[in-house]
C-alpha cells in the first residue's frame, strides 16, 4: 500500500481491514510505503511490525522561505513586519505568487517550474496575472494548469511535454501533484503552503472547505518534487516561523469529515453484513489513536452518520434503525408503502458518483441539461432520476447510437450511471430481504403494485423531505443589500445554521418565482465564507405537516391555528382551526399506517392503505402553496 502518509478515508479503511485480516490470515504480507509518513504509529498499530528504511538518492534542494525570497527580489523593508509576526491566515498571496514565478523566470537556472496553490480558482487567477504580465508574451511560456478533478486526462498529459527551445514550462496545480506524479523536469518549487481541507462542524452539520496551512511532511513531499531527476530550488511563501507552528502530520480525513459516503461504502461491499462492518472496524480502528479525546472525536462523526434516517434507509438495515432509536419511517419504507419505489434512485444518487460530467466546459450544457429534465418540478433529485430513468430506458430499448445521444445530450456519466444502476439492484435486494416486497424483481417493474406512485413529483418530494428532515432552507421574499438598498423580489435563504446560498449548479438556483416556502437538501459546503447548498427540491407545506416525524407546537388563535415545530424556528404555518382538526387526523391515520407496516409488513391493508396514500397524492398535487402571502400587513403562511 503505497502513499499511506496521506491519511485519506480509504486507505485508513483499507489499513484497518488488512489489519483483521492478519488476525485470520497470519501468513499475508503486507508492506506499507512512505516517505514522509508517521511510520512508528503505523508499525505499533500493526502489532510492533518493522520498519524497513531503503536508501534512495534525492538531488539537493536548497530551501528558500519567505524572509529570503523578500530579500532576494528587494523587498525586505516592505514585507518585515509580516515576516516576524507569521500569520494565522493562510490565504495565499496571489500578487506575490505570479510575482516569484516571473522573478524565478528572470533570474533563475532553467528548468520547469512547479506551483502549488490551494485549489482551481486560486490557479485561475495566478495563471491571468501571469499572462498580463509584459514578461509574458503570448507564447512566451508554456503555462499548464493541472487540477485532477477538472481536467481530462488528455490535458494532465500536457505537463509531462517538453517546453519548446525558449519557453519554460510554469506548472500551477493543487497537492495532487505532492505524490500522485513526477514531473521529471521540475527544478522550481514555488511553495504556498496551504491547501484545500473539508473539514465538518458537527453542531451546524455544515462541511467546510477551508483553505488551511499544510504539515511539515506535505512541506518535505513538495521541497521533494524539485529534487527527484536533478539539483532544485524550493520557494517556501511563507516564514520559518509559520514552518514551527505547523503539525508533523497531516490530520487524517477519517477525523474531519462526515462518514456517510464510508458508511454506505461499507455497506455496498458488504451487502449481507447484517451489522454493519464500520461498526466492527472501529474496534480494530481506534487503536490508531492513542489519545482517548481523539478516539471520542472519531466516534462522534460516525454515530451521527448512523443516525440519519436517508443511511438507515440505504443501508436497508430495518434493524439497524430500531436499535438507534429512529422514529422516523425511512425512506425505503416509505417508498415501499407510499408505492413509489423505482426512484429509489434519487437517494442513491446522494451518497453516490456524480452524475453529470465534471469538465468546466460542460457546465454550461449541464445546466441546460438539468433544466430540461427538471421541467417544473424545482427538484434536483427529480432531475436525477429521471436522468437515470431515462437512460435505463434507452440502454433497454434504444440502439447503441441512441444511447451515446442521449449521454451527449445530457452531458451524463457512463460510469456514474453503471454504479447507480448496480446500486438499485443492491437496494431492491434488501428491500426483499427487509420483507418490504415479496420479490425483489417487483421494485424495479413500472407497472408493479409498488410502484403505482412513482410517477408523482409531489409525493416523491414529501418523501425525500421525511427523509432529509431537519434539513430544511426557509425562503424568505424580500432582501437589503450590503448598501443598504431593498429588493423586494429577491429570496433570502437560511437553514438552521444560518444564512444559506445555492449553489450554482442548482435548478433551484435564481428562481423567484419557487411554489414554496421551504427547500430541503442533503448537504451543505462552506467555502470562502459562504455556505452553498448544492442540490435542492421544493417542499410542499403539507409535506412538513403530515410526513415529518416531530413535535408540533399548536397556538390557537380565534379560528385560527398557529402550527410551529419547537425548536425549528424555520417552520411556522397558520391554518383554520377546522383544517387543522382534519389535518391532524390526517397525519395520525398516516404515521398509523407507516408504523404498522414497518413493524408488520404482512399486516398491511392494501385497499385501506391504498385510499390512504391517493388521498395524500390528491391533496399535495390539488392544494396552493401560497408562499407568499400578505395577511394583515404581514408575510405568513395560510394553507
Amino acid at each position: 500500500v503505497d502513499e499511506v502518509h496521506e491519511r485519506d478515508v480509504n486507505t485508513d479503511l483499507l489499513l484497518a481491514l488488512l489489519r483483521s485480516s492478519l488476525d485470520e490470515n497470519p501468513d499475508l504480507r503486507v508492506v506499507l510505503m512512505s516517505a514522509t509518513g508517521d511510520n512508528q504509529r503505523l508499525a505499533e498499530y500493526f502489532g510492533g511490525c518493522p520498519i524497513v528504511k531503503v536508501p534512495g538518492f534525492m538531488h539537493p534542494v536548497k530551501d528558500r522561505y519567505l524572509e529570503d525570497v523578500m530579500q532576494e527580489m528587494g523587498r525586505s523593508a516592505k514585507f518585515q513586519n509580516r515576516v516576524e509576526e507569521g500569520s494565522d491566515e493562510a490565504a495565499p498571496d496571489l500578487d506575490l505568487v505570479a510575482d516569484v514565478i516571473e522573478h524565478i523566470d528572470r533570474h533563475g537556472e532553467p528548468g520547469a517550474v512547479l506551483c502549488f496553490l490551494p485549489g482551481w480558482q486560486d490557479i485561475k487567477i495566478v495563471q491571468q496575472k501571469l499572462e498580463e504580465k509584459p514578461h509574458f508574451s503570448p507564447g512566451s511560456q508554456m503555462i499548464v494548469p493541472l487540477v485532477h478533478s477538472s481536467l481530462s486526462v488528455a490535458d494532465q498529459q500536457v505537463v509531462f511535454q517538453r517546453p519548446q527551445a525558449g519557453q519554460r514550462k510554469i506548472v500551477l496545480t493543487t497537492n495532487i501533484a505532492e505524490t500522485s506524479i513526477t514531473i521529471d523536469d521540475i527544478v522550481h518549487v514555488v511553495d504556498t503552503g496551504t491547501h484545500k481541507e473539508q473539514n465538518y462542524d458537527q453542531r451546524t452539520k455544515v462541511s467546510c472547505l477551508d483553505t488551511v496551512w499544510i504539515s511539515r511532511s506535505n512541506v518535505t513531499q513538495r521541497k521533494g518534487r524539485a529534487g527527484r531527476c536533478q539539483p532544485g530550488q524550493a520557494y517556501h511563501l511563507f516564514p520559518r516561523k509559520q514552518l514551527e507552528t505547523m503539525t508533523p502530520f497531516p490530520v487524517p480525513e477519517i477525523l474531519r469529515t462526515p462518514l456517510e459516503s464510508l458508511v454506505l461504502q461499507a455497506k455496498i461491499h458488504s451487502p449481507n453484513c447484517k451489522k454493519c462492518v464500520i461498526l466492527f472496524l472501529l474496534e480494530k480502528f481506534k487503536m490508531f489513536y492513542f489519545n482517548a479525546k481523539i478516539v471520542t472525536k472519531y466516534l462522534n462523526p460516525l454515530v451521527a452518520a448512523l443516525k440519519k434516517p436517508i443511511i438507515i434507509s440505504l443501508l436497508g438495515i430495518t434493524v439497524l434503525g430500531t436499535a438507534l432509536g429512529s422514529n422516523n419511517a425511512n425512506i425505503e419504507d416509505l417508498l415501499t408503502h407510499l408505492r413509489s419505489i423505482v426512484p429509489v434512485c434519487i437517494f442513491q444518487k446522494i451518497c453516490s458518483a456524480n452524475l453529470f460530467k465534471r469538465k468546466p466546459e460542460h457546465f454550461g450544457k449541464m445546466i441546460k441539461a438539468k433544466e430540461e429534465l427538471s421541467g417544473s418540478s424545482y427538484s434536483d433529485y427529480l432531475v436525477f432520476s429521471r436522468a437515470i430513468l431515462g437512460w435505463r430506458k434507452v440502454q433497454h430499448e434504444g440502439a447503441r447510437r441512441e444511447r451515446d445521444d442521449y449521454l451527449d445530450k445530457y452531458t451524463l456519466s457512463r460510469g456514474s450511471l453503471r454504479f447507480i444502476n448496480g446500486l438499485i439492484s443492491q437496494f431492491s435486494d434488501n428491500l426483499q430481504e427487509a420483507q418490504l416486497v415479496s420479490r425483489a424483481s417487483e421494485c424495479q417493474r413500472q407497472t408493479s403494485i409498488y410502484n403505482e406512485h412513482s410517477n408523482q413529483d409531489e409525493l416523491l418530494k414529501a418523501v425525500l423531505l421525511a427523509g432529509l428532515y431537519p434539513n430544511l432552507v426557509q425562503v424568505k421574499k424580500g432582501i437589503v443589500t450590503k448598501g443598504g438598498r431593498f429588493r423586494p423580489n429577491n429570496l433570502a435563504l437560511r437553514s438552521l445554521s444560518g444564512p444559506v446560498l445555492l449553489h450554482r449548479s442548482s435548478v433551484n438556483r435564481g428562481k423567484e418565482d419557487l411554489p414554496s416556502r421551504w427547500l430541503t437538501f442533503f448537504s451543505a459546503v462552506k467555502s470562502n465564507g459562504n455556505v452553498f447548498i448544492r442540490d435542492s427540491s421544493a417542499v410542499h407545506p403539507l409535506a412538513l405537516l403530515l410526513l415529518t416525524d416531530c413535535d408540533i407546537s399548536e397556538t390557537v388563535n380565534g379560528d385560527m391555528v398557529e402550527v410551529s415545530f419547537p425548536g425549528r424556528s424555520l417552520v411556522r404555518c397558520e391554518v383554520p382551526l377546522q383544517t387543522w382538526d382534519l389535518l391532524w387526523d390526517l397525519r395520525t391515520s398516516i404515521q398509523t399506517m407507516l408504523y404498522r407496516n414497518f413493524n408488520n409488513p404482512s399486516n398491511a391493508n392494501v385497499s385501506q392503505d391504498g385510499s390512504l396514500i391517493s388521498l395524500l397524492v390528491e391533496l399535495l398535487n390539488n392544494t396552493e402553496s401560497n408562499p407568499f402571502v400578505e395577511v394583515s400587513g404581514t408575510e405568513s403562511e395560510v394553507d
